[in-house]
């Protein structure tokens, strides 16, 4: 089957409604003028016999048996003694017709009058007998041939004006659907230019009307999200680039200097563990950057259960106790029973990213404190510490791919930039919210609020 554009539908459908409207006004002028053509005869007929009524009341021997009567200067009738009574009579119709019949005359007497239509030697005639008192009967005749040749005239005007209704309807859609489609061509002009970087920007068509301003609004939102991908696609290029790049380079660096001389078993071992470190580095960056990608591109799915926040901070924790131990920091926490429907492996490693830097921005001798607590429409969980602290200034930011709070502090940094924005993301996802209020050298609070759904 042929494709078909959409021009050419719109084209069909309109041309295909205008051509019915003309063709019901055609019609309905058709079938008007047609009753009103077939009327004429009548109500000719109807004055002629009054007119002859009129005459034979005033004079009923006004006509003689066998009377031809002239009409328009023609001989169309006779009168016709019965009966029954007078009869104006058809010259051109029998004597012998069944409208004669005494049975005939005495209906139209009851009824008053009655129209027929009989063939004749001169064509078609119309015929009206109408009563004029108990006794006479007035038929009155006159030819179709007039009436006959203003139908077929009528007719022939119907079909002249259906062929110009069908032509017009063609030129009425397709105007029509040059008007309808050109907001759309418009649009993918504009999309092609922008495809093809001929063109910067936003579509504007709010002349167009409401639907196609809407249609804009959605491309204008595709666009802007198709340059922040490809943005975040440069920077995401950039950023994996330098980060792979740095503990490649310190494994390669530690290797190196390993095998410049002959080393003892311990050398070869600090080299060993040192390496490890860094490649453990780039796992935990790997394993990011996918559960990233899975975000960016809608795979990432959260399965809800109800499980315990409790059990889950006690667990996290316990799995910590190595780190904070040997870095000398004290932990204090504090929580109830608390349960909560989401899912747990997302909440556990927002958790768990929260408390890594918490051990991580405190120096050794620091305090760090986990609370949770149940609040009006949902749970507050607080990481607390009393490290680095953060500047005002990068409060938002931190939130930021890639974007590492020590970038400005000479201390070196371990994490891939991308704790907190996935931190960010899961709270979001479970329609909660993640806050932190800091001071340089004072310590952070981070709040995740998750409400209850």
């Amino acid at each position: 089957m042929a494709a078909t554009t959409y021009r050419s539908r719109l084209i069909m459908l309109y041309t295909a409604l205008t051509f019915l409207i003309f063709l019901v006004l055609v019609s309905v002028f058709y079938v008007d003028e047609t009753r009103r053509i077939g009327a004429l005869t009548d109500n000719l007929l109807v004055e002629i016999a009054k007119e002859k009524m009129l005459e034979f009341q005033e004079n009923p021997n006004k006509y003689s048996p066998n009377e031809v009567i002239e009409i328009f200067g023609k001989s169309y009738f006779k009168v016709v003694r019965s009966e029954t009574g007078t009869v104006l009579k058809s010259f051109a119709v029998k004597d012998d017709d069944p409208y004669l019949r005494p049975e005939f005359l005495q209906e139209v007497k009851q009824q008053g009058s009655i129209f027929k239509t009989v063939s004749s030697n001169d064509g078609n005639v119309r015929l009206l007998f109408m009563a004029t008192d108990e006794a006479n009967v007035f038929q009155v005749a006159l030819p179709l041939s007039i009436q006959e040749e203003l139908l077929k005239n009528a007719r022939y005007l119907y079909y002249a004006l259906i062929s110009v209704s069908a032509m017009l309807s063609f030129l009425v859609g397709w105007a029509l659907s040059g008007r309808a489609v050109k907001p759309v061509i418009r649009i993918t002009e504009d999309m092609h230019a922008f495809a093809e970087k001929e063109k910067k920007g936003r579509l504007d068509i709010k002349d167009k009307g409401v639907e196609f301003s809407n249609l804009a609004l959605v491309f204008n939102s595709v666009l802007e999200r198709v340059e922040r991908f490809m943005e975040n696609q440069r920077q995401f290029t950039a950023d994996i680039s330098h980060e792979i790049r740095s503990p490649l380079t310190a494994i390669k660096g530690n290797i190196e200097v390993t095998l410049r001389r002959q080393r003892t078993a311990e050398d070869y071992e600090e080299t060993m563990q040192n390496s490890l470190a860094e490649i453990n580095r780039i796992i935990h960056l790997i394993n990011n950057m996918l559960f990233l990608s899975k975000v960016d591109t809608g795979g990432m799915e959260v399965h809800s259960v109800d499980f315990s926040i409790s059990r889950l901070l006690e667990r996290i924790v316990e799995s910590k106790k190595y780190m904070i131990r040997e870095k000398g920091l004290e932990i204090d926490t504090d929580w109830g029973e608390l349960v909560y429907f989401g899912d747990e492996v997302l909440i556990s490693r927002l958790f768990m990213n929260l408390l890594d830097n918490a051990i991580s921005y405190t120096p050794a001798g620091g305090q760090i404190s986990v609370a949770a607590e149940k609040v009006t429409g949902g749970i507050n969980i607080a990481f607390q510490d009393s490290g680095v602290g953060i500047a005002s200034r990068e409060i938002e930011r931190i939130f930021g791919r890639f974007y590492r709070i020590r970038k400005n502090l000479s201390m070196h940094e371990s994490g891939s930039g991308l704790g907190l924005y996935l931190c960010r993301w899961i709270a979001k996802a479970h329609g909660g919210s993640i806050k932190v209020v800091s001071e340089v050298h004072r310590g952070s609070t981070f709040t995740v609020f998750l409400p209850f759904n």
